[in-house]
């Protein structure tokens, strides 16, 4: 975060610019805030960015001023991450399992079928139990606020092999997978080789053919173009991992309370917008991913396989999460399942 201050303040936010022989006046704003974004141009992610932008923008009068980083031009999630936690940025976005290498407790959200149905996901990470397991991720990733739970959806299966229909057909695929240790655990015991790796790697070691597959929402395969190396994506919906919005704790404190309130209610009113287009993307993107790459529903009887290996590692993967990691995960399959 910047401020100008002083008689630098005074030449930098008033400038005299001619205008058919007038002059107008431009104000600089007394904050100026970096944040940090994996997503390109256009994504469901970026327009949420763009507009906490206009919303910061407009309720602070121009006094902050917010610029956002695309495609990770700021640094990877776990370089940003990292940055903020010692004020180098100032927001940022990452999937849950990404902030998880800061505080473990947050792998809880991505254990391999825990959640039924986005609904029910969003009702609970909005409640009690979202906001008990932010206390605990707070707790770990000290220098991180986490303000609000965003969604890009359902993860399915891509790869190049064929599509999945039965268990066998993971058997030997190398997939990417997120870095939590239960991701990791449940593409083992379904006999895949997972290969945890950030977003910003994946492109170049699908073309590559380091990798076979990758995992992801339709909200992110399309405007990717995952499918330029890819053929088949099979509907698994093995996983929903929730999309972070996080602050630099010590920039965040540093505004003025009453710049920290404008900052709060800009996500307040950015959060169901994001989550609400996200929705709608990843409805109506499936025509189109269709034209692109072969598409196939997945057996209910493999489902209930995969749902079985799944509920066979959560006990051991509880160690990852730590107590409160494990008392979220029983609490919601308690109320969900």
């Amino acid at each position: 975060m910047h401020r100008y201050l002083g008689m630098a303040a005074a030449v930098l936010a008033i400038t005299a610019v001619s205008v058919g022989g007038s002059t107008a006046t431009a104000v600089a704003a007394d904050y100026e805030l970096r944040v940090g974004s994996y997503a390109p141009e256009g994504d469901v992610i970026d327009q949420a960015l763009q507009r906490f932008k206009e919303e910061v923008e407009k309720r602070s009068d121009g006094r902050i001023e917010v610029t956002v980083f695309r495609n990770s031009t700021l640094g990877s999630n776990r370089e940003v991450l990292e940055m903020a936690k010692i004020g180098g940025a100032d927001f940022l976005v990452a999937g849950a399992s990404h902030v998880s290498n800061f505080a473990p407790v947050l792998g809880a959200v991505a254990f391999p079928f825990l959640w039924t149905d986005r609904d029910t996901m969003l009702e609970v990470l909005d409640g009690d139990l979202g906001d008990q397991l932010i206390a605990s991720a707070e707790a770990q990733a000290d220098g991180l606020k986490l303000l609000a739970w965003w969604d890009t959806g359902f993860r399915h299966v891509s790869n190049n092999r064929q599509p999945i229909m039965t268990p066998e057909d993971l058997k030997g695929l190398k997939i990417r997978t997120l870095p939590t240790p239960v991701q990791v655990a449940f593409w083992k015991a379904m006999g895949a080789i997972p290969t945890p790796m950030g977003w910003i790697e994946v492109m170049p070691a699908l073309q590559q053919g380091v990798i076979d597959g990758q995992e992801n929402s339709p909200a992110v395969v399309y405007p990717y173009k995952v499918y330029e190396f890819q053929k088949f994506y099979s509907l698994t919906g093995h996983s929903n991992e929730p999309t972070l919005f996080v602050a630099s704790k010590m920039n965040f404190e540093a505004l003025p309370e009453d710049l920290q309130q404008i900052v709060l209610d800009s996500v307040a009113v950015v959060t169901p917008f994001e989550r609400q287009i996200a929705d709608d993307y990843n409805r109506d993107i499936m025509g189109e991913l269709s034209k692109v790459i072969e598409i196939n529903e997945v057996p209910e009887e493999t489902l209930v396989a995969f749902r079985e290996v799944a509920a066979s590692i959560y006990e051991d993967s509880y160690a990852d999460v730590g107590d409160d990691g494990k008392a979220f995960v029983q609490a919601v399959i308690e109320k969900t399942h």
